[in-house]
């Protein structure tokens, strides 16, 4: 008797939750046997299927749960085949291919052993996170995302703000897209809002990993069932119950005392305290009918953060302030030497000093405070077996987190609250054996809110606008006091951007169908999603008022230099028109899509995947009719209405090829190509209409009363800001060739060429610059450099800043993806990958925040291939090597004793190594006079220096000495390769060609697993200690890149690296209990 079982995994991205095994069923002499009967069992709930092959002896039994499954062969005259060890992970298809040999239907063959991980049906690009990798790898804060890191072709933005533009957790780049848009699923529907581009609460970790079955990150050519985001899909999904009672308890702790100095912090190390702690459980309710999971994991964090102020000394504090020759002396006639008595309730709210004494009346004051963050997190699913036909599930997820950051001094403070919360309701309902459908409705919610305080300072007696609670004193550089320091005092109150609430609902209705014909397998389906937006936002000016002032001795007499701060209701204007400005939005945006799928079976070795899909979506609209924008840059008056048109010209053909070429499940090529976009939601473009300047005024009064600035005459002209009326959908055109081959039983290998081609790149810059800096009209030298003369009018007069949205950008990736996949044999199972990559494009950014140390907006608006260069999310070099090894000496040891003490041990890691991100170098200041409010200007280039000169000592200039080392935190780079433009032109630097520092990091966790079989067969105790950063390298961010100062002089810091992109060496120990 002859038996040949052929398997290979292969993802369907299609499948979002579920898998697939499909096959075909021949004789001993490789003809096809129809009519087979198939049956497929989980082995852990019991759910069962069965399915008949057809005429062509092909099978195939889709959406089923991932688990552990046995696939029973029977037909009359042959022998029954059971086929048991086959492992379903989320998104792929086994094929489990058998051959038949003549017999009873009564003589069992029975087969077991895993499928090689070699994919024989598919094009699309990814990675799987299993359940092994999830529970064993070491996570500095449990935080599951960092896995994602394991797959080709992914890289961290280091130098990113996290939460600046969504959620607080890793901004990870996939494939050269930008880390915006990525798109998370939780069990097949969308699990962040429309702004985050990384998932995690206040606390910066994704919590709940114990809840976590497993996550498939899709990198390129996914299916036609991805829709919305095309820079990756980060796939999600949860553990559910089974017929056997599972569960855990655990907790890891972190502490200072275990910690290393950061490389820039000599002294003591500040406090630190975190746990993490929690419980998982789940089981049957009805054997084979009813299954519940519930995890509950906290959170809690105390760190030290200590604070240094420059704060009035006890003479500046009764009015007198040194003069020139030290000697003091009252800040003016009158009681209280001088002393405006409107300013001494505000007075009092520095505190005393207690550090040292500055001069010019300033002293330090230094507290060690503390930040604290506390995040929970809950999920609870049951699962309902209906019938051999109908499943259904409900699932629950909520993750309410807080963080406090201490502010200068008491009682301010800053911080965040974090609220997600996420519901599904899926069934799948099976008509046929090739005809079944899977629906699911959803209602998913984040409510981030950013928090300063406090308001209430004496009973709103010091607002300055009535009811609005305390606003903002700011101080500007320069000397405090005469005779002083140039020394700017520290100011105090509440934030500009803060309270800021972001409210975020989406309903999302979906359902896919899957039809199986001979050899074609068609799927098709629709998604609707219903966003909501409901937002206060203002972040200029202050809600409550922000006064300036130019020195302390203005700020004794009363007397500030400017104040800002929101019309609150309706206002008049003549010229621009009028309107309400109002913080409070809502929000609301529809999107459509729809697809259709044909996974052909061209021959028995060889699948072409061909789909289509389509997508609409709304322009936004607040509910209350508060939108708008300019038409054009040099418009008067803008327009009341949705910003732009709805986006329905979304077409995206998908085709896929996988062609086993020997047909035997060990050798792969595999190719893709597509069309993807990232829709324009109102995350992208909700806080350009929001701020058009008729629904969010503000008003500025220099030389003001205090503290009522609404007694003042209103100076200056609005901001506002506005979208291009022909805005593009952001469009990525991917391409793949993929080999894969399996060596040995084992290990496998993969080698890819992956590339991607971005066009409409969404960008946001200060568009009211000089007149000639945009739309035409320059003036030129005879070397053809564009040249602004002093004093410039601005485009459009009637603004003083047009932040303008449009889609201009351009780029394209290439890269060389390398995979290698160790299986479990001899106690060692590990994963390779490395990528080459390079990645290019002319901007990476829409506002700023999104990207930090680099410059915001393009050099020339007119030119923008003068920002063509490395993106910002470019890492030439990419490595990582996870895996695991169990002790060898186990199976030596005999005795009880010696087994509890010796054995269960094993050793879990994970490296990672990078080349630097690349860095824009900076002139400092507006030197092309191009009236470009964030300044994006750069030096030139001076002649004989690379453009990124890191290598080597310094050359010498003004202001910097020859010979110092560079490549070192004092000094990266040399600052003598670059010069200070003619004024009134652009340098010739290009963008982003320093490249930073690079990254190597190693992870260990030590751990020993103890049986307690005596109280339950299954149970174990699992003791863990993890280092993070083992070697302690100090992986270093990118250093300070503005040449100069506003004086022309060298700026004194540039070159300078000040702070680390990793941690310091940081051990952790967690306990855990499982059954």
């Amino acid at each position: 008797m002859l038996l040949a079982v052929l398997l290979s995994v292969a993802p369907l991205a299609a499948q979002v939750v579920t898998g697939a095994i499909a096959g075909r069923i021949t004789d001993t002499s490789g003809a096809v046997i129809p009519g087979a009967t198939m049956q497929v069992q989980n082995v852990e709930t019991g759910l069962s299927r069965s399915v008949q092959s057809d005429a062509g002896g092909r099978y195939v039994v889709r959406n089923l749960p991932v688990g552990s499954y046995t696939v029973t062969v029977q037909q009359s005259g042959f022998q029954t085949v059971v086929r048991s060890g086959i492992t379903l992970t989320v998104g792929s298809e086994v094929t489990v291919n058998v051959e038949l040999n003549v017999g009873a239907v009564a003589e069992r063959v029975e087969v077991t052993g895993e499928a090689p991980a070699i994919e024989t049906t598919s094009a699309t690009l990814s990675n799987l996170v299993s359940q092994t990798q999830l529970r064993d790898l070491p996570l500095n804060g449990r935080s599951y995302d960092e896995l994602a890191l394991l797959a080709p072709g992914v890289v961290e933005q280091t130098n990113t703000g996290r939460g600046a533009f969504g959620g607080m957790g890793r901004r990870l780049s996939i494939s050269g897209a930008r880390p915006l848009h990525i798109l998370f699923l939780l069990d097949g529907t969308v699990a962040s809002d429309y702004n985050v581009s990384s998932i995690g609460g206040e606390s910066g970790q994704a919590l709940g990993v114990e809840s976590v079955r497993e996550f498939r990150l899709l990198t390129h050519s996914f299916s036609a069932e991805y829709g919305r985001n095309s820079g990756g899909v980060f796939s999600m999904i949860t553990r559910a119950g089974t017929n056997e009672f599972h569960g855990s308890v655990y907790e890891f702790l972190r502490n200072n005392a275990l910690d290393a100095r950061d490389f820039f912090n000599r002294g003591d190390l500040p406090a630190f305290r975190r746990n993490q702690f929690g419980a998982a459980l789940g089981g049957p309710v009805v054997r084979d009918r009813i299954f519940f999971f519930a995890n509950y994991e906290g959170f809690r964090r105390r760190q030290g953060a200590p604070r240094v102020s420059s704060v009035p000394d006890a003479n500046a504090r009764q009015g007198l302030l040194p003069d020139a020759s030290g000697v003091l002396r009252p800040v003016g006639p009158g009681p209280n030497n001088g002393i405006n008595p409107v300013m001494l309730p505000y007075l009092n709210l520095f505190p005393l000093p207690n550090g040292q004494n500055l001069g010019g009346g300033i002293a330090r004051y230094s507290v060690d405070a503390k930040e604290t963050a506390n995040e929970d997190y809950g999920l609870a699913r049951v699962d309902f077996s209906l019938s051999e036909s109908s499943s259904l599930y409900y699932r629950f997820a909520i993750s309410p987190s807080e963080r406090v950051s201490p502010g200068s001094w008491e009682p301010w403070f800053g911080g965040g609250t974090n609220r997600y919360q996420f519901h599904i309701l899926s069934g799948t309902h099976i008509f046929s054996p090739t005809f079944l459908t899977e629906m699911r409705f959803a209602f998913n919610r984040t409510f981030p809110r950013s928090t300063t305080g406090p308001l209430d300072i004496q009973n709103g007696a010091l607002d300055f606008l009535p009811g609005q609670g305390f606003g903002a004193i700011v101080f500007r550089t320069g000397a405090i006091a005469t005779g002083g320091q140039d020394v700017a005092l520290t100011g105090f109150g509440n934030g500009i951007t803060a309270p800021r609430d972001l409210l975020h609902n989406l309903f999302q209705v979906s359902d896919t169908f899957s039809y199986v014909r001979g050899a074609h397998a068609w799927k098709f389906g629709f998604d609707v999603q219903r966003l909501q937006a409901n937002y206060r936002w203002t972040p200029f000016p202050n809600q409550r008022g922000n006064y300036a002032f130019a020195n302390f001795n203005q700020f004794l007499l009363g007397r500030p230099a400017q104040v800002n701060f929101p019309a609150l209701g309706p206002f008049t204007d003549p010229v621009r028109g009028d309107g309400f400005s109002d913080p409070i939005r809502g929000w609301r945006q529809t999107l459509f899509g729809w697809f259709v799928e044909d996974a052909v079976q061209v021959r028995p070795s060889m699948t072409l995947t061909l789909g289509l899909r389509q997508e609409f979506v709304t322009s936004p609209s607040d509910a209350n009719g508060r939108h708008g924008s300019l038409p054009s840059v040099t418009a008067v008056q803008g327009f009341v209405g949705p910003p732009f048109p709805t986006s329905k010209d979304n077409l995206s053909p998908r085709v896929g090829l996988a062609w086993d070429p020997f047909g035997r499940g060990r050798t792969s090529i595999r190719a893709g190509f597509g069309m993807f976009y990232s829709l324009p939601l109102m995350g992208r473009i909700w806080d350009t209409s929001t701020f058009d300047y008729r629904f969010a005024r503000s008003f500025v009064i220099n030389d003001p009363p205090f503290p009522n600035p609404l007694a003042g005459t209103f100076t200056g002209l609005p901001s506002t800001r506005g979208v291009q009326q022909d805005v593009k959908t952001t469009t990525s055109v991917h391409w793949n060739v993929e080999l894969q081959q399996q060596i040995t039983p084992t290990l496998s290998l993969q080698v890819g060429y992956v590339a991607s081609k971005l066009t409409h790149l969404e960008q946001g810059p200060e568009a009211n610059r000089a007149v000639g800096s945009y739309l035409g009209g320059a003036t030129l030298l005879p070397d053809g450099r564009k040249f602004f003369a002093a004093g410039l009018p601005l485009i459009n007069p009637n603004f003083s800043q047009i932040q303008w949205v449009s889609t201009p950008g351009w780029g394209i990736y290439h890269g060389l993806q390398v995979g290698v996949l160790k299986r479990i044999s001899h106690g060692l199972t590990g994963q390779f990958s490395y990528t080459w990559s390079r990645n290019l494009s002319s901007v990476d950014q829409q506002f700023g925040g999104e990207v930090t140390n680099q410059l915001v907006g393009p050099l020339d608006l007119d030119d923008l291939a003068r920002d063509y260069s490395l993106s910002n999310f470019h890492q030439g070099h990419v490595m990582n090597i996870n895996g695991k090894y169990q002790m060898p000496w186990d199976r030596y040891l005999t005795t009880g004793v010696a087994r509890t003490i010796l054995g269960g041990w094993e050793i879990n890691t994970n490296w990672r190594a990078t080349t630097g991100l690349p860095q824009v170098v900076g002139a400092g200041f507006n030197v092309s006079r191009n009236r470009h409010v964030l300044s994006a200007d750069r030096p030139d280039l001076n002649p004989g220096f690379s453009n990124s000169p890191n290598e080597g000592v310094t050359a010498g200039c003004p202001g910097i000495a020859a010979g110092q080392k560079l490549g070192t935190p004092d000094r990266y780079f040399d600052p003598c390769a670059f010069a200070l433009p003619l004024a009134g032109t652009y340098g010739n630097l290009g963008r982003n060609t320093l490249i930073g520092p690079g990254l190597f990091i190693v992870n260990v966790g030590l751990v020993k697993n103890t049986s307690l079989r005596a109280i339950r067969e299954s149970m174990n105790l699992e003791f863990r200690a993890e280092a993070f950063n083992l070697f302690n390298r100090a992986n270093f961010q990118l250093p300070a890149a503005a040449q100069f100062l506003s004086t022309g002089a060298r700026n004194p810091n540039v070159g300078r690296i000040t702070a680390t992109a990793t941690e310091n060496r940081q051990l952790q120990f967690g306990l855990k209990l499982t059954f």
